[in-house]
């Protein structure tokens, strides 16, 4: 839009650069011209010399003062020169390091605004829903069956919202300085499995859900971080797939790694987007994710947490569709 703040930043920006970089081109012609003037001032000056004591003027130039005067001129333009192409150089290398901090400032801006209203909504929305049973309870004569199903309702936007809670408070410990993991020796069978039937409960008759767990894998690491891992990993898998879509955690281990994986039937990942989707507030960019619900925390918090246990994580195109993300965590990380 050639008329958003946007536009009217790249046009200043443009402008300032274009007049700094004629202004000093414009002073180097000055300095070329000033340095031309003086060495044929002083040429003119050794030449009458030069005649004065008896010397021939069509020999002037063969002598070794115009040889001296010369190299002098040469060298004065040289260093006009390297010092002008220095000076360019480091100029246009100053404005495309600020050029590129604005741009980069400008994406984090609108990836935070766009987190606020994904925040707006992801929080109004259980928040309504629980309003509206807590109205219902109070206004109507229920029985015990509708009761428990209003309750239940509500307990399933609690625990939205313990989520998202707790991935806003993860994500801003992991960027405070002083963060720090609780490691103990931990269970990964049994907490994988523990969220695994937590989510095929709460998602029944939604997803094909199909599972691969050994028993008895364990690891030293941090409980509530690394249970952020798997829950994000199987929640954002369920969250870009389709209804009866297959979803795979496979969890497995040898005697250096863990290895966790979670496989869907869904979208998919752009080749151009797999680089990014672990950014802070990074959602994919198409029509059909956006409508998606998300903060664009999940897969930052998962791949810092896998990093903080020394680990690594890959994403790979399942097939025929959808998605694959690996996780690899050393047993004595």
């Amino acid at each position: 839009m050639p008329n958003s703040p946007k536009s009217r930043y790249w046009l200043f920006f443009h402008i300032v650069f274009i007049y700094i970089a004629s202004s000093f081109i414009w002073w180097s012609y000055l300095l070329h011209k000033n340095n031309v003037a003086n060495f044929n001032d002083v040429v003119e000056r050794e030449r009458t010399q030069f005649a004065i004591n008896g010397g021939l003027l069509s020999r002037f130039e063969q002598s070794a003062v115009y040889t001296k005067l010369h190299a002098d001129f040469r060298r004065t333009e040289l260093m006009l020169y390297g010092e002008g192409v220095v000076f360019i150089g480091l100029i246009s290398l100053g404005f495309w390091r600020i050029r590129k901090t604005f741009r980069e400032e400008i994406a984090m801006t609108k990836q935070q605004n766009n987190f606020l209203l994904s925040i707006t909504h992801e929080l109004k929305s259980p928040l309504a829903s629980l309003k509206l049973s807590m109205q219902t309870i109070q206004k109507r004569q229920l029985d015990a069956e509708h009761i428990k199903s209003m309750a239940d309702m509500s307990m399933d936007d609690i625990e939205r919202l313990e989520l998202l809670v707790e991935n806003i408070l993860l994500a801003s410990k992991i960027e405070s300085a002083n963060f720090s993991l609780n490691r103990e020796l931990m269970d990964l069978s049994t907490i994988t499995t523990t969220i695994y039937d937590k989510i095929i409960i709460k998602h029944s008759g939604q997803r094909k859900f199909l599972t691969e767990i050994e028993k008895d894998i364990y690891i030293y690491g941090d409980r509530f971080s690394f249970s952020s891992v798997i829950y994000n990993l199987i929640e954002n898998a369920i969250k870009y797939s389709a209804a009866d879509a297959e979803i795979t955690v496979a969890l497995t281990g040898d005697e250096k790694n863990a290895y966790l994986s979670v496989k869907d039937t869904g979208i998919g990942i752009p080749g151009t987007e797999k680089s990014r989707i672990f950014e802070r507030f990074y959602r994919i960019g198409t029509e059909e994710t956006r409508k998606t619900k998300g903060t664009g925390l999940g897969l930052f918090i998962v791949k810092h947490v896998v990093e903080m246990h020394k680990g690594s994580i890959q994403v790979k195109n399942n097939s025929p569709k959808g998605s694959i993300f690996e996780v690899s965590i050393p047993v004595g990380a």
